[in-house]
């Protein structure tokens, strides 16, 4: 028995210090927010402007509902576009869409939602 481990642990031996070598990773640049900690400061700044945006346009769209649901109450219908709202003074102005997207409104119950806008078609 002792002659057939000798050899078999010789052969394992040599296949495992034959085999090839890893090939070492390629360093990879921090691309991400917090992969970097000297960018810490600048993502933070980064990060409370996209949060700043959000909020902003969350508000906008509180606003137009507000201004809708106080239209139906008062006048006992949905408005008929978003320019009534303004017309009737329910609302200063129609806070402008998000960067890509459209407002568009529905005029039977009064709802709106953002759409992407459409690309632009391809010239020939």
């Amino acid at each position: 028995m002792k002659s057939l481990f000798l050899p078999a642990l010789a052969l394992t031996a040599a296949l495992t210090a034959c085999s090839p070598d890893p090939k070492p990773e390629p360093k990879k640049e921090p691309s991400k927010l917090g992969e970097n900690p000297v960018a810490a400061p600048l993502d933070y700044i980064a990060a409370i402007g996209k949060a700043q945006k959000a909020s902003i346009g969350r508000l906008e769209t509180a606003k137009l509902i507000d201004a809708i649901q106080k239209f139906e109450a008062g006048e006992s219908r949905p408005p008929k576009d978003l320019d009534e709202l303004v017309t009737m003074k329910y609302i200063a102005a129609i806070p402008p869409a998000p960067a890509g997207m459209r407002l568009e409104y529905t005029a039977t119950d009064g709802s709106f939602k953002f759409v992407p806008t459409a690309p632009a078609a391809e010239k020939k």
